[in-house]
C-alpha cells in the first residue's frame, strides 16, 4: 500500500517534489507546535516557555534541513547520472547511455530518453561519415588507377610510337618515305594529344566550370553520339540560372557515370536525358532501352555499376536517387537535388 502511494509521489517533477516536502513540514510543525504549547501552558502556567520555543525553533530548523537535504538528494541523483553520461562522451566515448531508475520522475525520464536519441544519431553519423570518407579515399584510389591506366595504355603507348617513328625518320633516306614518316608522326600526337586532352575533360570538365550543367551534359551527349552505337539525346527544362557548383558536378558525375554504363552494359540503341528545375528542387532523368538488370542484385554488388557511388555523391549534397529497371525493359534512373 505504501509503495503503490509513495512510488508516483518519488516520480513527481523536483518542483512539486520540494512544494509537497515543505508543506508537509510546516503543517507537522504547526500542528505538532500548536498540541505542545497548548500542553504546555495549561500544565506549567506559570512559565514564560522561551525555552519551548527554542526547541521548536532548532527542532524545526534541523528537520526541515534533513527533509530538504532528502527530496534534494533524491532528486538530483538522476542528474548526476546524466552529468556522468556527458563526461564519458565528452571523453570520446559514444556509446555511453544515461542508466533509467525506478524513481526518476517524469520529466527526467523525457529527457535522458532525448539524450540517449541524441546519442544514438551522432554515433549513427559519425559511423555513416566513417564509411563514407572510406568510399571517398577508395572512390580516390580508383579514379588514381584508371588515369594511369589510360596514360599507360593509351598515350604512352602513342608516345613511344612517335618516337620508333622518328627513329625511322633519322635513318630515312627517301624524301617521299620520310613525308610518310612525318604525316605518321602528326597523327600520332595529334591522337596523344587527344586522348590526353579527353582524360583531362573526364577529371575536370571546364566546360561545366565556364558554361553550366546544360552545355556540359551536351557535350558528354555529343561525345557518347560521335562514338557511335547509341544515339542520345537531351532536354533541359526551367533551369534559368546557374546552380550551386556543388550541385552542378555530382549531376554531371551522375551523367558521366550513368552514360558510361549505358555505352559499355545496356547494349541501347538510344538514351534520353531530361534536366528540369521546379520549385526548390533539380532532377536529371537518365532513361535507355536497353537490356536493363535487377536493382537490387546489382546494389548488393561492391561495383554496382557505379550506383553506389552515385547514391553516396547525391547523398552528399541532400540528393536521393530512383532507379527503376528490369531485365529486358530498358532502365530510368532519376536523381533529384536541392536546387539552393
Amino acid at each position: 500500500m505504501l509503495q503503490s502511494i509513495g512510488r508516483p509521489l518519488l516520480r513527481l517533477p523536483l518542483l512539486l517534489k520540494i512544494l509537497l516536502a515543505n508543506s508537509a513540514l510546516v503543517a507537522f510543525g504547526a500542528v505538532a507546535g500548536t498540541v505542545v504549547t497548548v500542553w504546555h501552558v495549561q500544565t506549567y502556567p506559570a512559565d514564560l516557555h522561551y525555552e519551548l520555543i527554542a526547541l521548536f525553533g532548532a527542532a524545526g530548523l534541523l528537520l526541515s534541513f534533513l527533509i530538504n537535504y532528502g527530496v534534494l538528494r533524491l532528486a538530483l541523483n538522476p542528474l548526476e547520472r546524466l552529468q556522468a553520461a556527458v563526461d564519458r562522451v565528452r571523453q570520446g566515448d559514444l556509446t555511453a547511455r544515461v542508466e533509467a531508475g525506478r524513481l526518476d520522475d517524469e520529466q527526467f525520464t523525457r529527457l535522458a530518453e532525448t539524450f540517449d536519441q541524441m546519442l544514438g544519431a551522432v554515433a549513427d553519423s559519425t559511423q555513416e561519415l566513417r564509411r563514407l570518407s572510406q568510399r571517398i579515399l577508395e572512390a580516390q584510389e580508383d579514379e588514381r588507377q584508371r588515369v594511369a591506366r589510360e596514360l599507360h595504355d593509351q598515350s604512352a603507348q602513342s608516345l613511344t610510337l612517335v618516337l620508333v617513328r622518328l627513329r625511322l625518320l633519322e635513318r630515312s633516306a627517301d624524301a617521299e618515305q620520310a613525308r610518310q614518316e612525318v604525316k605518321e608522326l602528326r597523327r600520332l600526337t595529334a591522337q596523344a594529344l587527344e586522348e590526353i586532352r579527353r582524360i583531362a575533360l573526364e577529371l575536370r570538365p571546364k566546360i561545366l566550370e565556364d558554361l553550366g550543367l546544360g552545355e556540359a551534359l551536351a557535350w558528354r551527349v555529343d561525345e557518347l553520339n560521335a562514338a557511335g552505337g547509341v544515339r542520345a539525346s537531351l532536354q533541359v527544362m526551367g533551369l534559368d540560372r546557374r546552380l550551386p557548383k556543388d550541385r552542378e558536378l555530382v549531376l554531371y558525375r551522375v551523367a558521366q557515370e550513368a552514360l558510361t554504363n549505358v555505352a559499355r552494359h545496356a547494349e541501347a540503341r538510344t538514351a534520353r536525358l531530361v534536366l528540369e528545375q521546379t520549385a526548390g528542387t533539380v532532377a536529371l532523368s537518365i532513361e535507355d532501352d536497353g537490356v536493363g538488370f535487377e536493382v537490387e542484385a546489382v546494389l548488393a554488388h561492391p561495383a554496382g555499376l557505379g550506383l553506389s557511388g552515385i547514391r553516396e555523391r547525391l547523398a552528399l549534397v541532400g540528393g536521393t536517387l530512383r532507379i527503376n529497371s528490369a531485365p529486358g525493359q530498358g532502365t530510368h534512373l532519376t536523381a533529384t537535388v536541392p536546387a539552393a
